[in-house]
Order: C-alpha cells, then structure tokens, then sequence
C-alpha cells in the first residue's frame, strides 16, 4: 500500500516523535489489534495538525505494523487456528525506529529546517 503525501508527513511525524515511547506488553497480538493500537496512537499525536491530518491514522497505523513485523520488531507465531499472532519485541523496534528516523527523507527535512516545519507542512497539505 502506498501513503498519499499528507499520509507519509503523518507517518513522518509519528515516527520522529511519539513512537519512541512506545512500549507493549510481552503477549501476542492479531494483526487487527495492533493496527488500532497504533492508529489510536498516530491519531492523539497528530490531532493538533486537524481533522485531515489526525484522519489518516488507519491508513498511516497499517503501513506501520507492516513494516514493524518484515523488520522483527513484532515476531510472528502461527497459531492453530491458522492466524497469525505478534509479540513486541523492544531491541528491533529501537533499532528500527533509528533507522526509519535516519533514511527518512521527511525527517530529514524537519530536522533541519526548523520548529515550524511540521505545522507549516500540515498546514499546506490540508488546505482546502
């Protein structure tokens, strides 16, 4: 699935803020729960940028846990019913959160172009 423009400034800006202080309890998750999880999340941390903005959660929540599970961050278990089931796992979510932080070009571009960027790009991308 790819993002819309203002659905990776979302994904952007939940990755270089609030996702680092994530943390999950050790047990196992189906996928659904773990992208409402994530989606309540990414939406209180972008409620300040608008309806619009904060609306994309879902979309921006199951690209995530996607990304989460193919880089071990969530280890997968079959289970006997034929799903699948996800456990936190603290060490490779870190290190997949750096890395996310340090090839994203979105990121990049906040980092060095001041406070105002993340207002002033949901600002333009909402715009009507």
């Amino acid at each position: 699935m790819s993002l819309t423009d203002l659905e990776r400034h979302v994904y952007a800006y939940y990755v270089a803020h609030d996702a680092e202080q994530f943390s999950a309890a050790p047990r196992f998750y189906p996928h659904g729960e773990l992208v409402l999880i994530f989606a309540d999340k990414i939406q209180v941390a972008t409620r300040k940028f608008g309806r619009q903005a904060s609306g994309k959660a879902n979309a921006v929540a199951a690209v995530l846990v996607d990304k989460l599970i193919a880089a071990g961050a969530y280890s997968t278990k079959q289970n006997d019913f034929g799903g699948s089931m996800h456990q936190f796992q603290e060490a490779a979510y870190k290190a997949f959160l750096k890395a996310e932080q340090a090839a994203d070009p979105i990121i990049s571009e906040a980092s060095s172009a001041g406070p105002d960027f993340w207002a002033d790009a949901f600002a333009k991308l909402t715009a009507s």
